[in-house]
């Protein structure tokens, strides 16, 4: 029986905090790849799970699509969302002012719900988590464009 995310993540209830604390490290390499091949923007994740609160974080094989939306394209990117105007202007005035070498700004979606955070004052910057990917390239399987934790039964 899994415990509940709440039990297990020392009384937190968000299950997008668990996906970012177990993915870090291919999170801030997309953030990085991204921003040095198409300047400012976000990482975007979409989620293929079920009951995303039921997941044992730390050892499911947890799959989703990863991508990199240049600042440019984060409106178009977001319109199927229907985010209130004055929401997506902030966004784009934090896009331009972010700092891409310590920050991450990230959006995380599941069943036509979003999350979208601001990941500061990060113990692995953006540069180094590039880096530790890189050193460590078959741990991650970033070239299908899903990743995740890897699972010995699909190798």
């Amino acid at each position: 029986m899994k415990l509940p995310i709440r039990d297990w993540q020392g009384c937190s209830s968000s299950w997008q905090t668990a996906f970012i604390r177990e993915n870090f490290l291919p999170l801030g390499y997309a953030a990085w790849q991204g921003y040095l091949s198409e300047g400012r923007g976000i990482v975007a994740c979409d989620m293929e799970v079920g009951d995303a609160t039921t997941i044992d974080w730390s050892g499911d094989v947890v799959r989703y699509s990863l991508q990199y939306i240049p600042a440019i394209a984060v409106p178009i990117y977001l319109q199927p969302c229907r985010l209130p105007a004055n929401f997506i202007h902030r966004l784009m005035d934090t896009l331009q002012t972010y700092s891409p070498i310590q920050e991450i700004l990230i959006s995380i979606s599941k069943d036509e719900q979003i999350e979208i955070d601001w990941l500061r004052n990060l113990a692995i910057a953006p540069p180094d988590c590039y880096r530790q990917v890189c050193n460590r390239w078959d741990e991650f399987d970033l070239g299908t464009g899903l990743s995740g934790r890897h699972d010995d039964a699909q190798s």
